[in-house]
């Protein structure tokens, strides 16, 4: 999302503070005028003029076609750059470690503290380092151009070799992030759930001003919730829920 207003249309669409400065990363949720969430992605600011949204993979489309309907007279163009890139997710306690085997480049807290992004060196190929993570372990998602994606991937598969790499798909991810208690669109938060009852409250800026959702937000907060997304551990793992 990038052009002269693409700030201030973010700051309307979305429920967090986007006016953030470049390298930052804003965990948001863009809700509809019931304070349901119609999307929950994360926001990068690349530079004062442009935006990257990471969106669900499985409603990239729904997404998209929310964001144009409501370009209204801003200065603001939306591009998909899906095909452009391919993720890597590096994740776990040697996340690190492994890292700055593969990358010239710095990853302490202080030059790369959680929420923010660096362009790295990897390999012989370039990336986007996003210090994310969807599973709740010190790690990175590793934005790399689709060409160089097999190169950056084999590159890390062998320095891993020898600090217990291992390859998980996106079972352990779920299963992870389950654990964690973060939430996942179409499974356990959609456009009729409400964003203060599914426990996101912490990711909405009412304070910031106007944005879609903020009226049905601050009525919620002051009628009190009947209602709360938990959730709660079983002691025996064989029912499936």
């Amino acid at each position: 999302v990038e052009g002269r207003d693409a700030c201030a249309f973010l700051q309307r669409l979305c429920a967090n503070d986007m006016g953030v400065a470049p390298g930052k990363i804003v965990y948001t949720q863009m809700l509809n005028q019931r304070g349901g969430i119609e999307s929950d992605l994360t926001v990068s600011r690349l530079s004062e003029t442009a935006f990257f949204l990471v969106v669900p993979g499985a409603t990239l489309q729904r997404d998209l076609a929310w964001l144009r309907k409501h370009v209204a007279d801003e200065f603001v163009v939306i591009t998909d750059v899906t095909a452009a890139e391919s993720v890597l997710c590096l994740m776990g306690p040697d996340a690190r470690k492994l890292i700055q085997k593969v990358s010239p480049n710095d990853f302490s807290n202080d030059k790369n503290p959680f929420g923010t992004f660096q362009e790295i060196e990897i390999g012989m190929g370039l990336a986007r380092a996003h210090r994310v993570t969807y599973v709740g372990e010190l790690g990175w998602e590793l934005y790399v151009s689709t060409d160089q994606a097999a190169h950056v991937f084999e590159a890390i598969d062998e320095a891993g070799a020898d600090v217990g790499l291992k390859l998980c798909g996106l079972h352990t991810l779920d299963s992870c992030r389950i654990e964690k208690a973060f939430r996942h669109f179409g499974h356990d938060i959609t456009d009729e759930d409400n964003v203060l009852e599914a426990g996101l409250g912490f990711a909405v800026k009412t304070a910031k001003g106007h944005f879609i959702g903020r009226e049905a937000v601050l009525r919620k907060k002051e009628a009190a919730l009947s209602r709360r997304l938990v959730q709660f551990r079983l002691k025996d793992p064989e029912p499936l829920l």
